[in-house]
């Protein structure tokens, strides 16, 4: 069964690049090399190291960051297709120092994503856990539901890998809601991969099929060879449960072909055992151990000590059937000491802080978020009350002088209308005189216009 971990970049056709580079210098020649590191990761992850190693010598002497970072990005994924896990660190770190100096956000959560696939695939699951929660931050923080997807996917896997199937299984389909609503395929088939291999192992065989012919057709679609045979063994798997052995052979047989022609080594021993396994089913145990025995190797080459651990159990279970229980019990010793290596308590327990403490701080963020709409919902409240406070309204009966007009305030003073106004309001007085009283004071100097109403 193969868990398909997410990420999601453009490649691009290596032979164009190849044609484009020679006769080129310079930085376009680092520009050419980067995106041929890109274009071969996964199809030739050795030659891809080889073109990223020298756009990396000629960057020696420059200055250009964001190329350089580039460059340690797809050597850092190359590098763990082929299983050379600790050099694939030391590039991912090296782009993180890059990342962080030049504050590049986006890339910095994309290579946190990158870190925790690698160590994944060393089987330390709590240090893969923890920057997947760290990309996972960074994304939530500038909301970007694009590069969350695959990262929830990510996490949903160590969940599997820790047997914790609701907890994955609920990662997975946070995913597939993301995906689907962006219309993102390729994230959408990874998640929607791993979702059957929830069912599966839930015994839904059914429902598995349904996820897998789903993820099957997108992958075709896409010209995904290596997920496409990834789902092809996944499928394999389940006809196996169902006992149907010509079947699953059919679809390991198929697998392993794309898995050899695309040098994807790591999903070739996962087949390698599912064969081995079918063969023994059927009682053709030499054929069988002789499949495991090619996993073996290929595992033990690429240093991957949870495939050697699942080899020394195929291996134990197969020598059991055959009859030979003392080398049976001698790999089944190996398989449990590696399987103590790779899972411990510590570890465990780790996993376990590492979720509750991403928990904890983002329910800590949302109470910071309330908190701070409540201080803002305050001081509204405050600045309303002071201008209510201000505004000054005159309602009610007013006291008024008949003869001068003066007004009765509430201590009993009498006050000019002005003046009381200007008190009880925002109001502010200048004075004049009306058409009638000018003709009264000043009847020789002006001449109302009845018409009108204006003073001459």
């Amino acid at each position: 069964m193969t868990d398909d971990m997410s990420d999601s970049i453009d490649r691009k056709d290596p032979e164009a690049l190849e044609r484009m580079l020679p006769g080129t210098e310079g930085r376009e020649r680092i520009k050419i090399l980067a995106d041929l590191t890109l274009a071969l990761r996964e199809i030739n992850p050795g030659k891809a190291i080889e073109f990223g190693e020298q756009g990396l010598e000629l960057l020696r002497d420059s200055e250009d960051s964001e190329l350089e970072s580039d460059i340690l990005n797809e050597l850092c994924w190359a590098c763990q297709c082929i299983g050379q896990y600790r050099i694939a660190l030391e590039y991912g770190f090296r782009k993180l120092d890059i990342d962080i100096e030049i504050n590049n956000d986006e890339d910095r959560s994309s290579i946190f994503n990158r870190i925790g696939v690698t160590y994944w695939r060393m089987a330390k699951y709590d240090k893969a856990l923890e920057y997947y929660l760290k990309a996972l931050k960074i994304l939530e923080d500038v909301r970007d539901k694009r590069g969350i997807a695959p990262v929830l996917n990510n996490i949903g896997i160590i969940y599997n890998c820790m047997g914790d199937r609701i907890k994955a299984l609920d990662y997975y389909n946070r995913s597939i809601k993301i995906s689907e609503k962006l219309d993102d395929k390729k994230s959408l088939a990874n998640s929607l991969n791993n979702a059957g291999n929830i069912y599966r192992k839930s015994g839904e065989s059914e429902k598995a099929l349904e996820y897998y012919q789903r993820t099957l057709d997108i992958r075709e679609n896409l010209d995904d060879k290596r997920g496409f045979s990834h789902t092809l063994s996944n499928i394999g798997s389940v006809y196996q449960d169902l006992k149907n052995f010509d079947k699953s052979l059919e679809y390991f047989l198929r697998s392993l072909k794309i898995e050899e022609e695309t040098g994807d080594r790591l999903a070739s021993v996962d087949t390698l055992l599912s064969i081995g396994v079918i063969c023994a089913s059927t009682d053709r145990f030499s054929e069988a151990l002789e499949y495991v025995r090619r996993g073996f190797d290929v595992a033990e080459e690429i240093g991957v000590p949870d495939l050697k651990r699942d080899c020394c159990e195929v291996f134990s279970t197969i020598l059991e059937r055959k009859g030979d229980f003392r080398e049976a019990l001698e790999y089944h010793k190996k398989f449990k000491e590696l399987n103590d290596e790779i899972f411990n308590e510590d570890s465990s327990s780790k996993i376990n802080e590492l979720q509750v403490q991403y928990e904890t701080e983002k329910k800590e963020k949302e109470k910071e978020i309330y908190r701070l709409r409540n201080v803002e919902l305050s001081k509204a409240n405050e600045d309303l009350e002071n201008a209510l406070v201000q505004v000054k309204q005159l309602s009610g009966l007013l006291p008024i002088c008949a003869s001068c007009k003066k007004i009765r305030d509430d201590h009993g003073y009498w006050k000019q209308i002005e003046s009381y106004v200007s008190e009880h309001s925002e109001a502010q007085f200048s004075h004049g005189l009306c058409p009638e009283c000018m003709m009264m004071l000043y009847p020789d100097l002006f001449e109302y216009n009845e018409s009108n109403g204006s003073c001459n």
